[in-house]
């Protein structure tokens, strides 16, 4: 099982770490000359400074602080325990995990943000290749063509007992493929559970192989000021996950199952520092009290989130303190312009994946881009 005790405590040291790193860097030259390269390249006012400890305070006060923030932390990842032991006792062996913004800490009152519950059926073995068999489990083999979208997976499903592929349709989630293979059906499975959990759940297998896609992202990130190489290392190791969703554009998206990261992309979120925290929050007020008039849900909080990454990635650890905050926001503004006029978001850990896709039409992008341009 995944670690997620050390997990929290690494995230911690290295927010810890991170925080007194951005407090020493304010004070050296080198950073000072950093903030002045800033403000030279962006044009930014000589209040944003004043203003940013103002907003950074509003939000301490408004339940954005560093002890709240971790408090929540502590308290979903104990849940996490609890909710496996009561699962264990009735007999299912299950995993269970909260994403999302309030198990982050990422949230205010205000923002209302919802749970996010995640459950891991461990009941199923998924292959990356034929060697990942085994006996007496459910065995489903991940495949992945020319055709396929990024970050999609269809399962076939294999013999209990025997490393050959099951050949008839014996089970309600089984559908046949044009060439003959029995895939399970992520639609089907989704609907079958659908009456026995709750909102905000996903029913989920998890995927303990390396993948490609994993193994791109940390070598294309290896050398930078951030993410940090003990970050890249955990990843590595770091399970993934198959949730019930294709793509909208795809012709099997009613069996297709997307790749997800959510781990890695919760161990990037819990090494933020306050300020890149605060800037994240501030990003979602903005989608929900602004950008919402003219798109409506079409920016969620995950579009606010990879952007997040993205900028940070960019960034040099200094300019991400509290007299910042402001400009630091700024960046991510702008990085959302560049995406706009591009008519894509990238996902930060898996490449050929567009987030406008099946969210933002264009006729959305093109309206979000004038507003933001103005």
């Amino acid at each position: 099982m995944w670690n997620l005790s050390v997990d929290m405590e690494a995230a911690q040291r290295e927010s810890r770490m991170q925080n007194k790193e951005s407090d020493i860097g304010v004070r050296r030259a080198s950073n000072k000359k950093h903030h002045q390269n800033l403000q030279s390249i962006m044009q930014i006012p000589e209040h944003f400074a004043e203003l940013s400890i103002r907003m950074f305070d509003a939000l301490d006060d408004s339940g954005a602080g560093k002890e709240t923030v971790l408090e929540r932390r502590r308290t979903f990842l104990r849940r996490e325990h609890i909710e496996k032991i009561a699962f264990q006792l009735q007999g299912n062996n299950i995993e269970c995990f909260h994403f999302g913004s309030q198990s982050e800490g990422t949230t205010t009152p205000g923002l209302q943000s919802d749970i996010d519950f995640l459950l891991s059926y461990n009941k199923c073995n998924i292959m990356t290749v034929w060697e990942d068999w085994r006996t007496g489990m459910y065995n489903l083999l991940m495949l992945h063509d020319n055709t396929t979208p990024p970050q999609q997976y269809l399962l076939q499903v294999i013999q209990d007992y025997t490393p050959e592929p099951v050949t008839s349709l014996t089970d309600d989630c089984f559908v046949r493929k044009d060439s003959g293979q029995i895939l399970f059906s992520a639609e089907r499975w989704k609907n079958n559970i659908a009456y026995d959990t709750r909102d905000q759940v996903s029913c989920t297998f998890h995927v303990r192989k390396p993948l490609p896609e994993i193994q791109h992202w940390i070598d294309r990130c290896k050398g930078k000021h951030w993410p940090p190489v003990q970050l890249l290392e955990a990843a590595r190791i770091a399970p993934c996950f198959l949730v019930p969703a294709g793509h909208p554009d795809s012709d099997y998206k009613r069996e297709e199952w997307r790749l997800s990261p959510d781990l890695i992309e919760r161990m990037l979120t819990f090494s933020f520092n306050m300020t890149q925290i605060k800037c994240y929050i501030v990003l979602k007020l903005i989608k929900k009290s602004l950008f919402a008039y003219i798109v409506g849900d079409a920016i969620t909080s995950f579009h606010c989130k990879t952007i997040m990454f993205f900028t940070m990635e960019r960034t040099h650890p200094s300019l991400w303190c509290q007299h910042n905050l402001m400009s630091v926001l700024l960046l991510c503004l702008h990085l959302l312009r560049r995406w706009l006029r591009l008519g894509r978001l990238p996902h930060y850990i898996i490449e050929g994946v567009n987030l406008f896709d099946g969210k933002l039409s264009k006729l959305l992008q093109k309206r979000l881009l004038v507003y933001i341009a103005r």
